[in-house]
């Protein structure tokens, strides 16, 4: 397994493909990532808040330059190149190419004995559950966390709470340890979240350190 070149609980800002693309192979445990959603809306920081200046767009085009990463994708990862074409408009496949891309850099990070958690919703999870099999294959799937919650915006008296967040959960491999270590992260996942919530809602991440990636 690769050896770490960047040190534990190191925070980045910015875009995290050309961060990604300076670390070593096979030398994450665990990644966890808060991707945008595809909310087909944009967002900003209120004025006077903390956060005041930062925003980010979640709407998508298609763009030459996606087209170009198909191109390669197709060539690369034929499997992969099948489900994002099976997207049902133009939009969806440029999240989808933006999604694959940082995915297949994820896939090179993670060690044999790792996992990732991708945190999506329902807008984008299905075509995301078949983008990560092409990645990570199909048997390395274990499980898919359901997080729903009262709130605002919930449904009428008398149905469930809304189901807003569906972490599908994968390891690159299938040993006994790695499902107890999974278990175990688990805790930590449910734990978080827990605090997560009460903080608002925070975008992307990779662990260790919950390195923000966009």
């Amino acid at each position: 397994m690769g050896v770490p070149n960047w040190g534990d609980k190191t925070v980045w800002t910015g875009d995290n493909l050309p961060i990604m693309r300076g670390m070593n192979s096979a030398s994450v445990d665990l990644i966890y990532l808060d991707p945008p959603f595809n909310s087909h809306a944009n967002y900003a920081a209120p004025i006077g808040s903390k956060a005041a200046g930062a925003a980010f767009k979640d709407t998508w085009t298609l763009t030459d330059l996606d087209v170009e990463w198909l191109n390669l994708i197709e060539g690369k990862h034929p499997q992969l190149w099948r489900s994002i074409q099976a997207a049902a408009a133009p939009s969806y496949k440029s999240y989808l190419v933006y999604m694959a891309i940082r995915l297949l850099e994820m896939r090179r990070l993670l060690k044999p004995t790792g996992s990732i958690y991708l945190h999506c919703d329902p807008t984008m999870s299905h075509y995301l559950k078949v983008m990560m099999d092409a990645i990570f294959g199909h048997q390395n799937f274990r499980n898919e966390i359901i997080w729903a919650y009262a709130g605002g915006g919930d449904p009428p008296q008398g149905f469930p709470p809304e189901t807003r967040h569906n972490p599908a959960v994968f390891q690159r491999g299938g040993s006994a340890d790695l499902q107890r270590s999974a278990s175990s992260l688990w805790t930590t996942q449910h734990n978080w979240t827990s605090s997560h919530r009460s903080r608002g809602h925070a975008q992307n991440g990779i662990s260790p350190g919950w390195n923000p990636g966009q």
